[in-house]
């Protein structure tokens, strides 16, 4: 089965949730089969945070999913090279979607993601898990 192709993109403004950020994102579908999302993870020392998901998305369609993430960077500063990384079961296959990110900090430092790439690759490709 061929790579899933899914766009993600951030949606409306970060609110302030506990230590972190609750990002909202869109993660929309452009295959005609269906794919379901397992989890999503931002791994950036500066911009983190990790939730489990289990969400079927249609194909041709799209959902929201929400990520609360903690930010290190003080007001008006800028995140480079941050990512938001899905893994989503695609037929018999597990798959990492990456959307590498730059992310400005606001004036109240709270984050504006944008996504400025988006990669797939095939969990366990090169032999690891």
């Amino acid at each position: 089965m061929n790579a899933p192709r899914l766009g993600i993109e951030p949606l409306g403004v970060a609110k302030r949730d506990a230590d972190g950020w609750r990002t909202t994102w869109r993660v929309a579908n452009a295959e005609p089969d269906a794919v379901r999302i397992l989890g999503a993870v931002a791994p950036h020392s500066q911009f983190r945070g990790e939730v489990s998901v289990d969400r079927e998305v249609r194909g041709n369609g799209s959902t929201q999913l929400s990520l609360v993430v903690r930010t290190d960077g003080a007001a008006g500063s800028e995140i480079d090279n941050a990512f938001v990384i899905l893994l989503v079961q695609h037929g018999a296959d597990r798959w990492r979607i990456l959307a590498r990110l730059r992310v400005p900090l606001d004036q109240e430092a709270r984050p504006r993601p944008r996504v400025e790439a988006i990669t797939t690759q095939r969990v366990g490709f090169s032999g690891e898990l």
